[in-house]
């Protein structure tokens, strides 16, 4: 159940029974020529959604934007910054414990190490204030194993197989046919003005071969993980 679609009174009596809330947190990101630039946000919020039906959570509201590095300056990135991140990571978590949350799950659609430390600190600022549960991490902390177990390319990545397949698997419609690859190109340890030439199609790997059964794979693996974790760590 998503909290927009609640009145108050119902939200209240759900968090009080002691629902999970799931904070789905996407981007607006360039993924090559062949995928939307919601994909960040498509895949975690199904992910919210299916998991709120198989543990009667509550899904809040969808954080669509990031920070961003080496996509930073292609057509259609809508980036924000670490601090802003951060802060409204924070204020986020801190509202929902307020409304008497206390087990709360953060998913990120977007995995970039920067934007993942700027949620991480909001959410260590929020437990060490209050006695409460919180859960971060992407939905791609999960997903190496099943790679794995496909024989997917070690290098496969952004927009690569595996991401396009998830988004066909939910939104065949927004999925290109041609689907070129690309890959990251390494400048060693050099800070760069313009990150985008390491990356320069948006893309990592070979989509090519990418279908909506592998997709629907992954996406139930990732919710199959995610129950057996909440109910190990917290008894749901």
């Amino acid at each position: 159940m998503r909290i927009e679609d609640l009145t108050s009174k119902e939200f209240e009596l759900r968090v009080r029974g002691g629902a999970v809330v799931i904070l789905p947190w996407g981007a607006t990101e360039a993924h090559g020529v062949h995928l939307p630039l919601g994909t960040d946000s498509i895949q975690p919020q199904s992910v919210a959604d299916a998991l709120a039906e198989r543990i009667g959570g509550l899904v809040a509201p969808l954080v669509p934007y990031a920070y961003h590095s080496s996509t930073k300056n292609m057509p259609g990135t809508i980036d924000v910054s670490f601090d802003t991140v951060r802060a409204l990571a924070q204020d986020i978590l801190e509202a929902l414990v307020r409304n008497g949350s206390h087990k709360i799950l953060v998913i990120a659609g977007h995995a970039s190490s920067t934007h993942m430390t700027s949620i991480k600190l909001a959410c260590h600022e929020i437990t060490v204030k209050h006695d409460v549960r919180i859960m971060f991490l992407s939905d791609y902390d999960l997903l190496p194993e099943l790679a794995d177990r496909e024989g997917l390319d070690p290098h496969d990545g952004h927009a690569g197989v595996m991401e396009t397949s998830r988004v066909m698997a939910v939104r065949p419609e927004l999925v290109a046919e041609h689907r070129p690859p690309g890959r990251y190109v390494s400048h060693g340890y050099e800070v760069l003005r313009n990150p985008e030439t390491c990356f320069p199609l948006g893309v990592g790997g070979d989509p090519a071969d990418a279908n909506g059964e592998l997709g629907s794979r992954a996406n139930q693996f990732v919710v199959d993980r995610l129950v057996d974790m909440i109910s190990t760590r917290w008894g749901i």
